[in-house]
């Protein structure tokens, strides 16, 4: 069973973000499969799927089809971090990756609008839908997460809070239906009234309460006749689903609220359906950037890899090219690198020819967590680090990473730029007495202080290059085995 108190949340976060299901699924489910189609490009979709050691039937939930409504898919990131112990669940935390990246409802149109018989190969968001109809027809019932504005209510209180409000709200397009996949009928409007009596006995503020709205869209008759085009219509009509449109208000006070209002009424559908399952608490934090991994390759086609985190310059000449490796974040998922007025909106795929000075912008989800900037060398620029390994001479490019095995020694020597003198700062080095730079001294593994590595696993070390009191450079050095 579900409670509002069961969720604990870092309460100086007021925008709340989800750590990533991925890095946690071995933790709480043994039977967890992601599959993630057209990786790292604006239609990436992640299908996350959970099975319960006992049979039980399949839930469906779509998280974020309209990409300004994050109390859908940022619960849907949560929920999939549930322990099932019978049944499935099937989720798609980001239906709409590019509205959500743009923090927009629709980017080619309604993708609520495009669950017909009729096919539109044409359609950008046409590949997505291929596969959600797919989904849909594995399921038994079907929840489809969105945010609204105001409150729905059966009589007209305000301007908030009236029959023509979506918000907080669980709506059905019709109230009986002959389940297939149950062979039984179903009274849709029974189940849903008893579920929304169940959520609100939790809500102590009478305000935030959800109604239940059966809008009837299959009568021929009916004032809804777009919904005739929406994923809830074609579960019900085309596979005998019971499917639920799930709205929290978009104008609650918090997103914490909107998650867990969404996370309330979902598990108390899966109790009404006979699911038994375990969710996690403490799982709300902020997105954080570690680093972005680039490979970049020079006029000469030589490839090096470079790291640097938020808010640094990259040094390019005309000519050389770059492009994303890898995004190394609190998060796994959710994650795009977008190079502002130059081709997607998700460039991690894309290599980037330097021609003129751009910025991109890192984002989890719609939020910023990060930027870099390709500039244009200038007199002071760091180009490259030489350093010594073992016997052997090696050079890496400012904000490069050098690979080194345990055994490794190694003695920092010089920047190209010998004409500016500089201070080598190795973070977690147990300095020489009287010595402020880390240069021209040998250093080995077991110099280094394992709690001033990244996440203190002593694996990867930090070094920064000083002209001053600037931080003009630096690079990475990672252990392995």
């Amino acid at each position: 069973m579900f409670s509002l108190s069961a969720l604990k949340y870092h309460k100086k976060y007021r925008a709340v973000f989800i750590l990533t299901a991925l890095s946690l699924f071995t933790l709480f489910n043994s039977f967890v499969f992601s599959d993630i189609y057209f990786k790292n490009t604006d239609f990436e979709l992640e299908v996350i799927r959970l099975k319960g050691e006992k049979p039980g039937p399949t839930l469906l939930i779509f998280g974020g089809i309209h990409g300004d409504e994050e109390g859908g898919y940022s619960a849907a990131e949560v929920l999939s971090e549930i322990k099932i112990l019978n049944g499935k669940l099937i989720i798609v935390p980001r239906v709409n990756f590019p509205g959500i990246m743009q923090y927009k409802r629709e980017i080619y149109g309604d993708m609520n609008r495009k669950f017909t018989k009729k096919e539109y190969p044409n359609d950008p968001d046409h590949k997505l839908i291929v596969i959600l109809k797919k989904l849909i027809s594995e399921a038994d019932i079907f929840i489809n997460q969105h945010d609204a504005f105001g409150f729905h209510r059966n009589k007209y209180i305000s301007k908030g809070y009236n029959p023509f409000r979506y918000g907080q709200c669980l709506i059905v397009d019709t109230g009986n239906i002959f389940s297939q996949k149950f062979n039984k009928k179903l009274d849709i409007n029974a189940i849903g009234k008893r579920i929304i009596e169940n959520v609100n006995k939790e809500i102590k503020n009478p305000k935030h309460r959800f109604a239940f709205w059966n809008q009837n869209s299959i009568d021929i008759n009916t004032s809804f006749k777009d919904m005739q085009k929406s994923a809830t219509y074609f579960a019900v009509t085309r596979f005998s689903i019971p499917a639920f449109g799930l709205e929290t208000s978009k104008n609650l006070p918090n997103s914490v609220l909107k998650i867990k209002y969404q996370l309330l009424v979902i598990t108390k559908l899966m109790d009404e359906f006979g699911f038994k399952y375990t969710l996690p608490t403490n799982i709300f934090t902020k997105p954080v950037l570690y680093w972005v991994e680039f490979i970049k390759t020079s006029k000469k086609n030589t490839q090096s890899i470079i790291r640097v985190n938020s808010s640094t310059n990259i040094r390019m000449e005309k000519g050389e090219k770059i492009r994303v490796s890898k995004i190394k974040s609190n998060y796994k998922v959710g994650l795009s690198f977008d190079i502002l007025d130059w081709q997607d909106k998700n460039d991690f795929n894309n290599e980037y020819t330097f021609t003129k000075e751009r910025t991109a912008f890192i984002r989890k989800n719609q939020k910023f967590i990060g930027k870099v900037r390709f500039k244009k060398y200038n007199k002071n620029s760091i180009r490259k680090i030489t350093l010594r390994i073992n016997n052997s001479e090696l050079s890496i490019p400012n904000w490069g990473l050098i690979k080194l095995k345990k055994t490794d020694k190694f003695e920092i020597l010089y920047c190209d730029n010998q004409n500016t003198k500089y201070k080598f700062d190795i973070r977690g080095f147990n300095k020489v007495k009287n010595k402020k730079d880390d240069s021209h001294t040998l250093i080995s593994y077991m110099n280094l202080i394992k709690k001033h590595s990244f996440r203190k696993e002593g694996k990867i070390y930090f070094v920064k290059i000083y002209n001053n009191k600037s931080i003009i450079g630096g690079f990475q050095i990672e252990f392995n085995t």
